[in-house]
Order: C-alpha cells, then sequence, then structure tokens
C-alpha cells in the first residue's frame, strides 16, 4: 500500500478550488509516476533477471509478487554484474572528463591527475537531474571539512559523480553547477569528485546503473516526483534521499537511507543544517561501514541485502505498468462505467442538469439543528457517544442528501487531528415539515478531547465526487 503523500501535498496545493471543506477531503487523487522499466534497466541487470525472475516477467512488472524471486539471486553474481556497470561507468566518466578538460586547454599530466584514482571498487555515490534550486545540488559541501574527511579515508575511499543541466535562465542553478566544478578542483577533493558535461539519456542510464548509491537532498515539500531514483532502485543502486516525492511512499527503512526528518523549519539555513549534519551522519555511521564490511569474496552482504530489498520492493510499485494500471483502475474505467450506465441517456443528462439547477437553487435553505447532543468531551479511548441531529430540507428531496458527523480529536493548539466523517442513520421523519431527524454512535479507537458536527453533503449516482458541486451544509444553530 503506498502512502498517500503525493496526494496530500496536491491537495494541499488545490485547497482553495473548494473552500467549504477540509483540504484533506478535496477530490484530488494522485498517482505516483513510473519508469519504463525495460528502457532504464541495464542489458546484464536484464539478462540476470530473465534468469531468476518468472517466465514472462516482463508482462507482468507492475505485481509485487513478480519481484519476489530478486532474493534467489546470489548474491556474488548480483554484485558481479553491478560491478560490471561500475567499470563502464568509470570508462564514460574517464572519458567525459578528458575531453573537457582537453577542450579547455589543460594537459594530459594535469588530467591524468584528476581520474587516475578512479576505482570501481570504490563506494561511487551519484547525483545526476536538473540543477534547478530547490534540489540543493550543493548541500553535500555544507560543510567542507566533515566532508574532507569523508573522502579522504585511505581504506574506504569515496568518490562522487555530479551531472545535470541548469535552465538557460536559472542564473543559481548555474552557479550551483559552477560551485560543484570549484570544489571538485580543491586539493583534498581532486579525483574524488567529478561533475560530468552534456547530460543525456545515454549517460543517465550509465549513471542509474553504475554508480552504489544514488543520492537526493530536495527541499521538502518540492519534490514532485524524483524518477531518477526509480531508474535506479530496479538497477539495484540504493537510494539516500530526503522523503518526498515518491521515495516517502517506498522507502521502508530496509531498501535504502533517508536524510533528515519531516520537522517543520522557520528558514531555509535550519532545514539546511539539518538535512547536512544527517546526511553526514549517514554517510559515516550507516553507509559507508556498510559498504566496506566484505567478506573474502569481496561481497559485503549486508550490502546485497539493501540492494535486492531495492530492487523487490520498487521494481514492480514504481513501474508504468503500475502507474497506468492504476489510472485505468482509479480514474479511466470510473469514468467509462458511469457514461456507460448513466450519460448514454440523454434523458438521463437531462434530468441530472435539472437535478444540479435545483439543488444549487436551494441549497442555503436546508437547516441543520443539534438534538439532544452533549458538548465536547474528554473521552478515554474504546468509548462510544451517540449524536443526533435535526435536519430541515424545505425544497430538497431526502435522496439528494448525505447527512454526515464531522469529528475529531482536538489538541491542546486547538487544532484537530484525526478527522472522520460518517453517514448519519435516519431515526425519524415529518415529512409535512421535510424535516428528518438523524442519530449516530462514535466509537472512539483513542482517548483525549474531542470535538463534533454535522453537515449536508448532495448525492446523485451521477455525481462523481460529492464536492465537485461545493455544496456542503455545515450546522447553523
Amino acid at each position: 500500500m503506498l502512502v498517500n503523500y503525493i496526494g496530500e501535498v496536491s491537495r494541499e496545493l488545490f485547497s482553495d478550488v473548494w473552500p467549504n471543506i477540509a483540504k484533506d477531503e478535496s477530490p484530488i487523487t494522485y498517482v505516483t509516476n513510473g519508469i519504463h522499466t525495460c528502457t532504464w534497466l541495464a542489458p546484464n541487470i536484464k539478462d540476470l533477471f530473465n534468469e531468476y525472475l518468472p517466465a514472462y516477467w516482463q508482462d507482468k512488472i507492475h505485481l509485487n509478487s513478480t519481484w519476489e524471486k530478486i532474493d534467489s539471486i546470489p548474491d556474488e553474481k548480483l554484485w558481479a554484474e553491478h560491478f560490471v556497470r561500475k567499470e563502464k561507468l568509470i570508462k564514460v566518466i574517464k572519458q567525459n572528463v578528458t575531453e573537457r578538460f582537453v577542450s579547455s586547454g589543460s594537459g594530459y599530466e594535469y588530467i591524468g591527475e584528476l581520474v587516475s584514482d578512479l576505482n570501481p571498487e570504490a563506494l561511487t555515490i551519484g547525483f545526476a537531474r536538473r540543477f534547478a534550486t530547490y534540489k540543493r545540488a550543493t548541500l553535500l559541501f555544507k560543510d567542507i571539512s566533515r566532508l574532507t574527511q569523508i573522502l579522504n579515508n585511505e581504506k574506504r575511499p569515496v568518490q562522487i559523480v555530479f551531472a545535470g543541466k541548469a535552465h538557460p535562465a536559472d542564473k543559481e542553478g548555474k552557479d550551483f553547477i559552477k560551485h560543484i566544478h570549484e570544489v571538485s578542483l580543491m586539493p583534498q577533493f581532486k579525483g574524488k569528485i567529478f561533475i560530468l558535461e552534456n547530460y543525456n539519456i545515454n549517460m543517465a542510464r550509465y549513471l542509474v546503473s553504475g554508480v552504489d548509491v544514488w543520492l537526493n537532498n530536495p527541499r521538502r515539500p518540492m519534490e514532485a516526483s524524483g524518477t531518477s531514483g526509480e531508474k535506479a532502485a530496479v538497477n539495484g543502486v540504493i537510494n539516500f534521499s530526503v522523503l518526498d516525492g515518491w521515495w516517502e511512499e517506498g522507502y521502508d527503512g530496509s531498501n535504502g537511507w533517508s536524510i533528515g526528518t519531516n520537522a517543520e523549519y522557520d528558514c531555509n539555513e535550519e532545514q539546511d543544517k539539518a538535512d547536512s549534519n544527517s546526511l553526514y551522519n549517514i554517510l559515516e555511521n550507516k553507509i559507508i561501514p556498510m559498504y566496506y564490511n566484505k567478506d573474502r569474496n569481496g561481497v559485503s552482504k549486508e550490502w546485497l541485502r539493501y540492494m535486492k530489498n531495492s530492487i523487490r520492493t520498487t521494481g514492480g510499485q514504481y513501474s508504468t505498468s503500475r502507474m497506468i494500471t492504476d489510472y485505468v483502475n482509479t480514474l479511466y474505467m470510473p469514468l467509462c462505467n458511469l457514461r456507460e450506465q448513466y450519460f448514454n441517456d440523454i434523458d438521463n443528462v437531462s434530468k441530472f442538469a435539472q437535478w444540479k439547477k435545483k439543488i444549487k437553487k436551494n441549497w442555503n435553505n436546508i437547516v441543520i439543528t443539534q438534538d439532544r447532543n452533549v458538548d465536547n468531551a474528554r473521552l478515554v479511548a474504546g468509548s462510544q457517544i451517540t449524536v443526533n441531529c435535526e435536519v430541515q430540507l424545505n425544497d430538497i428531496d431526502e435522496d439528494s442528501t448525505d447527512v454526515q458527523v464531522y469529528f475529531g480529536q482536538i489538541l491542546e493548539s486547538g487544532t484537530v487531528k484525526s478527522v472522520y466523517t460518517q453517514t448519519m442513520d435516519k431515526v425519524g421523519e415529518k415529512k409535512e415539515d421535510n424535516k428528518y431527524y438523524y442519530e449516530k454512535t462514535l466509537d472512539l479507537s483513542t482517548g483525549g478531547n474531542f470535538g463534533y458536527t454535522f453537515r449536508v453533503m448532495p448525492k446523485h449516482e451521477m455525481l462523481t465526487e460529492p464536492e465537485n458541486l461545493n455544496l456542503v451544509k455545515w450546522i447553523t444553530k
């Protein structure tokens, strides 16, 4: 089950469109982006999948069951194929750096100093994407002295490769690239930090399959999705990312690492400091020790476990196949079925239009009255409370309404947490006055201060979402 994080952000962005309901009730849904798996899967990794995954696995990529056999791949075999990708990436880095410095007039002796220490055995971290400012490409350089210590341990070498482009009009993004270039030429970072020119799809294929760790540290909650991390994950590259975009959904604690927390900060500088400290701590205490905890065959069992978890938990969930399945099942087919059932008949459409016109005209005439209720109270977990209300509909049919109780826990700050909405049961009526009486018994799963209110929402079989009409009648007295 995906965490509904992207939907939460989307509803926040569109909350002003439906001012009469809470932002988390707006009828904005979401479908998380996915990648075209076989486009981004390295050929030798694909061959490995062909050998160990179920037959015709490419026809059922979106199924989690398809990826369960990842654990059957021998560690040494998966590492050997990943190492092939690292060696190919090292060649790409050497060629790109050499061509760039030759074109700028540098001598081959100087270029050799830069690339001669590139080592496929070393822990290799990749950062490649658009150099938009919110991506914080230079966050890794927040504490130069600390980074110097991390990258200059001869027994546990680390190398970092950057690639990407900034929009021509984005001066700050271009300044990021310039800064990375300047840092890469500092004496302590020569041959350890690289930035590649002419970033394109071909280069991206080498990067997402050839590094060991995929670094992503956007400023929350600015990440739209972050599909580069999905491309890396299916190749066995382990994500190291801020919990934003797809990684907020995909991270489970055993398939990668998270940077920082979801805490709110007073300013960007505070967030950058906290996230950079988290980044360094995890590198020093988790990632680097795990990578270099190798057996006599040169394989880190724990690292391979993370690699396999990365592939198994993300391969299906973050594929285009799953994305299209979600679009079809949650959006397209319900609309197609609604059209087939109701909207092919012009008489139904005409009646529906008349219904909407009538309900909009008379909606404000609804009167909700609280009936035989207790005030908001402090209750213990497991308590039950029965609430009642009276609704006078006036010129609106009873069948066109859904009477609801809206309740939740009230925090000391005055905000409401864990809001729930339930349709109430009709327990009486005075049809001559168009009055109806409703009741609902609420089961409270948690204790604390609880509050409730009542509202009426429109209801019709041809209405896709009751919120779409922006008609919500709250209790008036």
